[in-house]
C-alpha cells in the first residue's frame, strides 16, 4: 500500500512538470488596432496627427495601415473636412509586438477646426491573411497641438 501512494505522488509530480512545456508554445497574435488622440498641427491647420497603436503577428503577407479623419463644420453642414493616409507596406511592422505610430492626415477639402468633434478610423489590412482586417473607429474632439518652442540664440 505504501508503494502505491509513493508511485502516485511521483507520477503526479512528473505530470505537473510536463504541463508548463505545453504552455510555453507561442500563440500567434491576432491583428488589433487602437486609435489614440488626434491633434491639429498648429503651423499647418490642414494636417492632423493621429496616434495609432497596432499589433499583428509575423506573416509573409503584406500589411496595410490606413487612417482616415472626417469632420463636419458645425456652422455649415455642407462643409466636411476629410482626409486619409495609407502607410507603405514596408513601413507596417508586424513582428508580434505592440507598435505605436503617429500618422499625419491631410484634409483634402477644408482646414481642420479646433475643438470640434471628428470621426477617426484606422484599419490594418492583412493582405492574403486571416482575418483579413482589424479596425477601430471613434469620435474625438480635435485639439491644436502645442507649437514647438522657438529656437533661441545666445
Amino acid at each position: 500500500m505504501q508503494r502505491w501512494i509513493i508511485l502516485a505522488v511521483v507520477t503526479t509530480a512528473l505530470t505537473g512538470l510536463a504541463a508548463p512545456a505545453q504552455a510555453d508554445d507561442p500563440v500567434p497574435a491576432t491583428t488589433v488596432v487602437t486609435l489614440g488622440d488626434a491633434k491639429i498641427d498648429p503651423k499647418l491647420p490642414g494636417r492632423v496627427r493621429v496616434d495609432v497603436d497596432y499589433l499583428c503577428s509575423v506573416a509573409d503577407e503584406a500589411r496595410s495601415l490606413t487612417v482616415s479623419v472626417e469632420q463636419k463644420d458645425p456652422q455649415d453642414s455642407s462643409s466636411i473636412a476629410f482626409g486619409s493616409s495609407r502607410t507603405a507596406e514596408a513601413d507596417v511592422v508586424c513582428d508580434g509586438t505592440q507598435q505605436q505610430r503617429q500618422i499625419v492626415v491631410q484634409s483634402k477639402t477644408f482646414n481642420w477646426i479646433p475643438d470640434v468633434d471628428a470621426v477617426l478610423t484606422a484599419t490594418v489590412s492583412n493582405l492574403g491573411a486571416t482575418p483579413p482586417a482589424a479596425a477601430d473607429a471613434k469620435r474625438v474632439t480635435l485639439t491644436t497641438a502645442p507649437a514647438a518652442p522657438a529656437a533661441t540664440t545666445s
